[in-house]
């Protein structure tokens, strides 16, 4: 059982809402494997809109699926273009190794 504040992925349903990584907008923690899924309903798509991006280049990310094209790994600095889903679901993978830690993303999902 987790409380909101210790919980690291999920799903998240509805039309609308908010993903962000752990303790966003403070740095994550090191060693995270968190994994949200978004689920719209049948015959709709997901766009989702990110706000604030910034991680260990490489080392941590943030991995799509879902989308065109079928898995998207992103990290860095720079914010990434809005994702299309292609189906009515999209699943966000989020990843950090043991060391450096930023502010991470912050994302808003629209079915």
């Amino acid at each position: 059982f987790f409380t909101a504040e210790d919980a690291c992925g999920g799903t998240m349903r509805g039309s609308s809402g908010i993903i962000s990584s752990p303790n966003f907008p403070n740095e994550y923690h090191n060693n995270a494997d968190c994994t949200w899924t978004i689920v719209a309903e049948p015959g709709d798509t997901i766009s989702l809109i990110f706000t604030d991006f910034q991680m260990e280049e490489k080392y941590d990310y943030l991995e799509i699926e879902g989308s065109e094209p079928p898995t998207i790994g992103l990290s860095g600095m720079n914010i990434p273009p809005p994702v299309i889903s292609n189906k009515n679901w999209l699943r966000l993978h989020f990843v950090t190794d043991s060391n450096h830690r930023y502010r991470g993303f912050s994302a808003h999902y629209q079915g």
